[in-house]
């Protein structure tokens, strides 16, 4: 599975451990909707936009590639169909990825093939919004206890 860990976070988790599992629901729901976010971001860039690949035929169908540093764009529809995401019964971590290698390939390229970077724009472009969400979850949390 590829997804993205935010460095750090193990002291944080630990600290917020300490609060009841029933006070914890606000911080959970800040996740899960942060997930979500990255999850719909995601899908709209694979399946929208232009693209300004090479163009290609294959089984006498034309296909047009992305370009390198361009998020990847749908064409089986597999990637996209293999995002997914959950949080953590401690409602503490959350997981946003795919279950596919290539997802990998993609996101930093291959000795062949140049990088189509999909995760960490989503959650670049996002991070000020889950930042936000899961810094007011934790301190209603706080204040609860």
């Amino acid at each position: 599975m590829n997804g993205v860990t935010v460095r750090g976070s193990d002291k944080l988790i630990k600290q917020l451990n300490q609060i009841p599992l029933q006070a914890r629901a606000g911080i959970g729901n800040a996740l899960a909707g942060s997930v979500v976010l990255l999850d719909a971001y995601a899908k709209q860039k694979i399946q929208g936009g232009g693209r300004a690949g090479r163009v290609y035929t294959r089984r006498t169908v034309s296909h047009q590639a992305s370009a390198p540093g361009e998020f990847p764009k749908t064409d089986t529809g597999q990637l996209v169909s293999s995002l997914f995401f959950r949080v953590a019964a401690d409602k503490l971590s959350a997981f946003f990825g795919t279950t596919l290698a290539h997802g990998r390939y993609l996101e930093y390229g291959t000795s062949r093939m140049a990088a189509r970077p999909w995760l960490r724009p989503t959650l670049k472009a996002n991070a000020s919004a889950i930042t936000e969400r899961v810094r007011n979850a934790v301190n209603e949390a706080l204040r609860n206890v």
